[in-house]
């Protein structure tokens, strides 16, 4: 009987800390250092007052050679993903759009302390603040990782010509219960962040970018959130890429290019 009690304690104390450690492991990037990029591009600094005592620092970038912009790209990047790099990427990306990235609560010079209520909460402010400074002819969001889970939330509660959603997730509930099927996943959990939900009566037309050999979000988990996609406008896997390279895949530039032409379509 003592060995099974002992058990049960040690299996209690688990569970413990990793109730108390999610918060750490879904937003690690709190803890990660960042340093404002002004180059090659350069873009416009921009605060966001989320609440009273939370202010969202971010970025916007101008359409490249002083070309009239062809709208405005919103983007949300992993878990652990610095902004500013984020922000340089997409710009040189799509030189054609205002592309806007900020850094979630608690990362970069944002303050405050994320939580899937906050991401999604800031997620509006940052859309309703651009849309009446810009005025853009055409709204996309793209979501990388966990922001994909933002982006599709922000598609579902605000007007998008097309959502990009690169190695996205049916919800990170469900990615915490493959990834730890010993644990009462479902009662520990508390940022669950259901994309699915977001796709239910969501007609706005959705690209998937998945990464062939995602070990963090599987293909199951992606499985799952495509068959959910009512309007699905374009759909590529890269092959040989993982879930953290596949920014260096060279496949998958081209396939960033292809999924906003498809969306817009």
């Amino acid at each position: 009987m003592k060995p099974l009690l002992l058990l049960g304690l040690g299996y209690g104390v688990i569970v413990a800390l990793m109730y108390g450690a999610q918060d750490l492991l879904i937003f690690p990037g709190t803890k990660l250092p960042s340093r404002p990029l002004d180059e090659p591009l350069v873009p416009k600094r921009l605060i966001i007052d989320a609440e009273s005592d939370v202010s969202l620092a971010g970025m916007l970038f101008e359409p490249g050679g002083n070309r009239p912009s062809a709208g405005l790209l919103i983007g949300f990047g992993g878990n652990a993903q610095d902004a500013e790099i984020l922000g340089q990427e997409l710009a040189a990306t799509f030189a054609e759009l205002h592309v806007a990235v900020f850094h979630y609560r608690g990362y970069g010079d944002s303050t405050g302390k994320p939580s899937e209520t906050a991401l999604f909460a800031d997620a509006l402010s940052i859309y309703d603040r651009l849309v009446r400074d810009l005025s853009p002819k055409a709204i996309y969001a793209l979501g990388i990782s966990l922001g994909s889970g933002v982006a599709g939330y922000l598609s579902k509660e605000r007007s998008l010509n097309g959502a990009i959603l690169v190695t996205p997730y049916d919800s990170i509930e469900a990615v915490a219960k493959q990834s730890y099927p010993w644990l009462p996943v479902g009662l520990l959990i508390k940022h669950r962040f259901n994309t699915v939900d977001a796709m239910t009566g969501n007609s706005t037309p959705v690209a998937i970018i998945a990464a062939e050999q995602d070990q963090v979000i599987k293909p199951e988990r992606t499985a799952a959130l495509r068959s959910a996609i009512e309007n699905l406008a374009f759909d590529e896997t890269i092959r040989g890429a993982g879930h953290n390279d596949i920014h260096a895949m060279p496949a998958y530039q081209s396939a960033l290019q292809t999924a906003l032409s498809g969306v817009a379509r």
